[in-house]
């Protein structure tokens, strides 16, 4: 029969050990309860702690689309408020009954004469400016309404008086202008007279046909017709087609109406910029839709598109009447007829009295077109809205299964603490009764 022997040595040895081994489970005991986290480190939980990082990218980037969609809809709700009264100012009535614009327009048509006339013209004058201010409202340091641009105020007078949206006419147009199939657009000179050495061109909105027999019989009463250089006169077909042999001559205005060739190149710039702000400019956002690239190219269904153009609210361009579609440019219009005619007899024969009414009716088009708007910004709002509510249940969700993952049962970890305590209290007592004294003990 074999005997072990235990030495003072070895007891030491283990009993530190021991000990060690007890304060370590004790310290890390009371780490747990303090941190209330599962593992503090990659190394403790690989597996876990792997888990709760995709976790915490996903929350970062919710949270992230969460923010940038607040603002977006923080910026519709602001805009949605200014085009509400954009429409109470053009087509209702207000709390005090005062004029707005569609009862102005037809309290215009209501037979006022002298300074009544005038009164309204200023009244329409006014309201128009009162809609280009609301459309340059701004949300925090951003212009809402300037597309992507939103630094700078999106509308603006120029020294004539006309409407620009980002430096663009609104009402810009390119004209209709006399065309040779053959060689393209026809020069005139200063006069409007066919010159081949002109630089103007011939605008024909407004002309009429009428035969060489027909011009001929009218004598001195013939109406002016478009002319060569050498005085000779000008020959069209009865659609108003240079031909030589047209048989036609081109009834124009006395002088004729021209442009130079800077300025229709410049308004052909003009209406492709509108046309580019309004159909292909954007400001792409990610709320969470998704936000992806086929290969450089961003899928637009993934992304938001958060810039809100002006001028589709208010319209642009002019109709083929040539008058424009934008209803600051109809208001103004209308109350500087109205101004500058206000001592004529109103009546239903009078021209200007007639222009005064065509253009309430395309005010009211107008009207119809801001309605439409207003109702897809409505919904885009409400959109955003209801995608903000989504992602905050995703980051609520997302937080609970990181809790799930990274938090401690406290009352587990309070008893894992308690009972270290306990067994690393219990191991210095033991202690206590395997040591012997040293000489140490006894000096004071």
């Amino acid at each position: 029969m074999s005997m072990i022997r235990s030495t003072t040595g070895g007891v030491l040895r283990s009993y530190r050990s021991n000990l060690m081994h007890s304060f370590i489970t004790l310290n890390k005991s009371r780490d747990t309860m303090l941190t209330q986290r599962n593992f503090n480190s990659y190394a403790e939980d690989p597996a876990a702690a792997s888990r709760a990082f995709q976790m915490r990218r996903s929350l970062s980037r919710v949270e992230s689309q969460y923010s940038v969609n607040n603002a977006v809809w923080a910026k519709y709700d602001t805009g949605f408020s200014a085009i509400t009264g954009v429409q109470n100012l053009v087509k209702s009535r207000n709390e005090g009954d005062n004029a707005v614009a569609w009862d102005a327009v037809l309290r215009t048509l209501n037979d006022p004469s002298g300074d009544s006339r005038t009164a309204l013209g200023k009244v329409l004058n006014q309201i128009a400016d009162t809609v280009v201010q609301n459309m340059n409202t701004k949300y925090g340091e951003t212009f809402i309404f300037a597309g992507a641009d939103g630094l700078n105020v999106p509308f603006s007078f120029d020294a004539s008086g006309k409407l620009l949206y980002r430096g663009v006419p609104v009402d810009a147009a390119v004209p209709d202008v006399l065309k040779d199939a053959a060689s393209g657009i026809i020069k005139v000179n200063a006069q409007g007279e066919v010159d081949p050495a002109g630089t103007d061109y011939l605008k024909t909105a407004g002309t009429s046909v009428i035969t060489v027999a027909d011009y001929n019989q009218a004598g001195p009463d013939a109406p002016n017709v478009l002319k060569n250089a050498d005085q000779t006169l000008y020959q069209v077909d009865k659609d108003g087609k240079p031909d030589p042999a047209g048989g036609y001559y081109l009834v124009v205005d006395n002088p004729p109406e021209t442009i130079s060739q800077a300025d229709y190149e410049q308004a052909g710039k003009d209406v492709e910029k509108l046309k580019y702000m309004t159909e292909k400019e954007a400001t792409f956002v990610d709320i969470g839709l998704g936000m992806k690239e086929n290969g450089n190219q961003l899928i637009e269904s993934s992304a938001f598109n958060s810039a809100l153009q002006g001028v589709t609210f208010l319209g642009y361009g002019v109709d083929d009447e040539g008058d424009p579609k934008n209803i600051v440019s109809l208001l103004k219009k209308m109350g500087e007829l109205c101004s500058t005619y206000k001592d004529e007899p109103w009546t239903t024969e009078n021209q200007h009295y007639q222009e005064v009414n065509r253009l309430a009716g395309k005010l009211e088009d107008a009207m119809k077109r801001l309605d439409a708007e207003y109702t897809d910004l409505s919904a885009a709002t409400v959109k955003v809205k209801n995608n903000g509510e989504l992602l905050e249940e995703s980051a609520y969700n997302l937080q609970e299964q990181i809790a799930a993952e990274e938090d401690v049962n406290m009352a587990e970890a309070i008893s894992s603490f308690v009972w270290a305590q306990y067994c690393y209290n219990a191991a210095l007592k033991v202690g206590n009764s395997i040591l012997s004294q040293s000489l140490m003990d006894y000096l004071s």
